[in-house]
């Protein structure tokens, strides 16, 4: 065996030794909420919870629309959480949501009456709905409304399970007794796959 045969097996055992115990948590993570979304109508209830505020918006915000204004009043009066998901002017409309993971707030600003006449001040009715603790842990599964964050820790998780494959294989093939049937067990897998 030359010294960079060695070398290589060194780098190896110890990049997939601690890369794998490095992740661990995320990995069993992953794994425990994979297989509840494959099942998830053993584990997430067919109701969110669901709350209802209701209130009115100042006309100043809505003649011209101040939007930042708007999404601010939401924030810090009515609870509105999350990552400002839209925020669309209809007719006679405004529509506001919130989105995060296991939850979403939307919020209905009635700007006029049903014959176009401008009201004195918006109609407003916020819907907070939740799906609770499990909710939040399928939604981060997916990396569903989680943030740039979260999507970092997906993606180098990724680069962790390949780096962790490639050594793993590295080890695999340094062994001298790899086994009767180790190759055909990689065969079944991409087949499996």
């Amino acid at each position: 065996m030359s010294s960079l045969h060695r070398w290589v097996l060194k780098w190896a055992r110890l990049v997939h030794l601690y890369l794998t115990l490095f992740v661990l948590v995320l990995l069993l993570f992953f794994a425990v909420t994979g297989f509840m979304l494959n099942h998830e109508e053993w584990f997430l209830s067919k109701d969110s919870q669901e709350r209802k505020m209701t209130g009115t918006v100042d006309k100043r915000l809505l003649e011209p629309v101040d939007k930042l204004a708007i999404v601010e009043l939401l924030r810090k009066d009515y609870a509105a959480t999350g990552a400002l998901n839209s925020f669309e002017e209809e007719e006679r409309t405004l529509r506001i949501a919130f989105t995060g993971p296991g939850r979403r707030c939307e919020a209905v600003i009635k700007t006029k009456n049903d014959d176009d006449a401008p009201l004195e001040e918006g109609e407003l009715e916020v819907t907070h709905e939740t799906r609770g603790l499990v909710g939040v842990m399928l939604d981060l599964h997916r990396g569903k409304a989680s943030g740039f964050a979260w999507s970092l820790v997906i993606d180098g998780l990724c680069i962790a399970v390949l780096l962790i494959a490639v050594t793993g294989l590295i080890l695999w093939s340094s062994l001298r007794s790899r086994g009767r049937y180790s190759f055909a067990m990689i065969i079944l897998g991409v087949v499996v796959c």
